[in-house]
């Protein structure tokens, strides 16, 4: 990678037919994001019909629910105020254009963070077909899609994380471009509209300054920052504490989201836990697979006690069968362990360049231009650890906690990539480019499976014990007349 300070435009770098090859990348993601945002059905994923009674409440009262209200409403509010206005316009269209307007948020933002590893990649001096086969792998690997086709504030908080990336780099190159610092202030504050766990971007805000002198004009862009920050998110945490007592208000040990979780959980949690992964978790990569029986929610798969192999098949599947039909579940169906074996080279090419990346960062004294995203990662990660070690149920580990990470991942396998000779790095670009084509295969609507059940009677259960109605409110808003 280039020295600090060396600029590189990422547009001198591509010639037409990279271009052309990156225009259709982008044109195909797109296109089956909005295909999967028209054609999954409603209420699908993780959540989603707390996430979608968050934002009917807000569209019928007018004002933000309670943090214990509902299944979804302690999270902060930006993704629901944006949700509540689209379903406000759209629903006079039927139920089918509102559930793709919505969907379509999460959707845009995991277009954009692709955008964003792209110029990053480029800028750090990777190779243009090495960043190219590394956005693909990022833009359709399963837990980006799933979190594009669902209503739920995961994606838009990746990518809300990922457009706080191109000014925090900038700022590692110059730390004093105020410029820089008040945009990345105002990203991070939007970003804690959004989610909890996108204030490990605060953290990584002190990077450009920890290994080098600050002078004034220095701190004056980190005091800029961190002002713009605070200003800008502290209505969303003041008015926490003002109603729940609490700066950041969580509902996973209250009923009945606790009972719900505590009803997935296989056993307590080990130490081995987080240092072994079963052959299991790559061959029935699912929660709902005991070996030697059929897909039911009513076994469990022992290899998913596995802290990594549970999240790896939360990255590369769909564990909780949300999108995959639970049925599907069992052997003899290649969905699964064909994804997981697909993925295992870039994931472990992901990791080489995050070692790779600190070994530089201690070597050059954080003088790395990546050096940033090292820490982001670092964050997220350790933030990860601690909620495995404190919830043992399996919901605590869903791949899409760690969807904030991707822009770095891409990074770092950009950078393993480019430390390999030319015939090893074609073999990991082929089998990475095999890995995201068949995941898009699988996860694009009605194409090798129809559309599965919605869980209502489920939901439906869960809504009545909660204090508000929203949640059954929208999915029958949501479900009649959907088909």
């Amino acid at each position: 990678m280039p020295e600090p300070g060396t600029p590189v435009a990422a547009g001198r770098t591509l010639d037409g037919r990279m271009r052309l090859a990156i225009g259709i990348l982008f044109a195909l993601a797109v296109a089956q994001r909005l295909w999967n945002a028209w054609g999954v059905p409603p209420l699908t994923g993780y959540d989603s019909p707390g996430h979608a009674g968050y934002m009917l409440s807000i569209l019928e009262e007018g004002r933000l629910p309670h943090p214990y209200d509902g299944w979804s409403t302690f999270h902060p509010p930006l993704y629901y105020l944006l949700g509540s206005a689209v379903w406000g316009l759209l629903e006079p269209f039927g139920p089918r254009a509102l559930v793709t307007g919505v969907r379509a948020i999460g959707a845009f933002a995991g277009v954009a963070a692709g955008f964003v590893a792209l110029r990053l990649m480029l800028q750090f001096g990777v190779a243009p077909i090495v960043a190219a086969v590394s956005t693909a792998v990022l833009l359709f690997v399963p837990v980006s899609q799933l979190a594009g086709a669902m209503i739920g504030n995961e994606a838009l908080a990746a990518g809300m994380v990922a457009l706080a990336l191109p000014p925090l780099v900038r700022l590692q190159r110059d730390p004093a471009d105020l410029r820089a610092a008040l945009l990345l202030g105002v990203v991070c504050g939007a970003a804690l509209w959004v989610k909890y766990t996108t204030v490990l971007l605060l953290g990584a805000v002190f990077v450009p300054y920890l290994w080098r002198k600050s002078g004034r004009r220095e701190l004056a862009a980190l005091a800029v920052c961190l002002a713009a920050a605070g200003a800008l998110a502290s209505p969303v945490y003041l008015r926490n504490l003002a109603v729940s007592g609490t700066l950041i208000p969580l509902t996973r040990n209250r009923e009945p989201m606790k009972s719900a979780e505590e009803a997935m959980t296989i056993r307590d949690r080990r130490v081995a836990d987080f240092f072994w992964v079963p052959p299991g978790a790559l061959l029935r990569p699912s929660l709902y697979h005991e070996p030697g029986k059929l897909g039911s929610y009513h076994n469990r798969n022992p290899a998913m006690t596995s802290v990594w192999g549970m999240t790896y098949a939360g990255l590369w599947f769909d564990p909780f069968g949300h999108r995959t039909r639970v049925r599907d579940h069992r052997d003899g169906v290649w969905y699964g362990p064909v994804l997981a074996l697909l993925g295992l080279l870039p994931t472990l090419a992901v990791l080489a360049g995050f070692v790779l990346a600190w070994v530089d960062l201690v070597r050059r004294r954080g003088g790395t231009p990546d050096a940033p995203l090292v820490m982001l990662a670092t964050l997220g990660l350790l933030g990860f650890t601690s909620i495995a070690i404190g919830a043992p149920s399996p919901a605590a580990l869903k791949g899409s906690y760690l969807l904030a990470m991707g822009v770095p991942a891409a990074v770092f396998f950009g950078r393993a990539a480019m430390r390999l000779g030319p015939r090893l790095r074609a073999g990991l670009l082929g089998v990475s480019c095999a890995a995201a084509a068949t995941a898009a295969l699988v996860f694009t609507s009605g194409l090798l499976y129809p559309p599965q059940s919605m869980g209502v009677t489920v939901w439906t259960r869960i809504a009545h014990a909660l204090p508000k109605s929203y949640i059954l409110q929208a999915m029958e808003r949501m479900l009649v007349g959907w088909m």
